[in-house]
């Protein structure tokens, strides 16, 4: 096996998309009044159980479907720099959608997927010093993986144009 399977490539390219869309809302808005971003913020928090829930499709389908072996030629410190990042990533996948709800839960604010259903309440209502941390806590996990977005990019084209080792179509159809 070369590739992963095609419902790798699907979990893999849904997710990279709300995840990239999600950083986007989120900083786009900073600047606006919370009634301005309010509907903004809503696709962004219903985005984030988007994600919450792929992520957990990703894990379960990766526990059955092992990931093509790496390229023999590839140095040692760059396949474990590529399983530290992809656990980074999935740790995040799963932290932020997660804290994000929680904090939410503080308050309590509804979070709301798409207007068909409300997130249940987590039992921390009224905890105003744990919302406060779970904000700073989202944020910095944001700009974690935005960085971890930038250096997947970047390696993922490092493959394509400079090693030319085949990594980069593991992840494309027919690639």
């Amino acid at each position: 096996m070369t590739r992963y399977t095609k419902v790798a490539m699907t979990l893999h390219w849904i997710i990279a998309i709300l995840v990239i869309a999600n950083i986007g809302l989120a900083e786009l808005t900073e600047d606006l009044s919370r009634e301005a971003r309010g509907p903004y913020m809503d696709v962004h928090k219903a985005f984030g159980i988007t994600v919450l829930v792929l992520t957990l499709a990703r894990i379960a389908w990766r526990l059955g479907h092992k990931p093509p072996p790496m390229p023999a030629s590839m140095p040692a410190w760059q396949t474990a720099t590529a399983r530290i990042t992809h656990f980074a990533f999935y740790l995040l996948l799963l932290a932020l959608p997660l804290s994000g709800w929680l904090w939410m839960s503080t308050y309590p604010a509804p979070v709301s997927y798409f207007g068909l259903f409300e997130m249940p309440v987590l039992p921390v209502v009224g905890q105003e010093a744990l919302g406060e941390t779970l904000h700073e806590g989202h944020e910095v996990m944001g700009k974690a993986m935005l960085a971890l977005v930038v250096l997947h990019i970047l390696g993922a084209f490092k493959h394509l144009l400079v090693d030319k080792d085949g990594v980069f179509g593991r992840m494309l159809p027919g690639g």
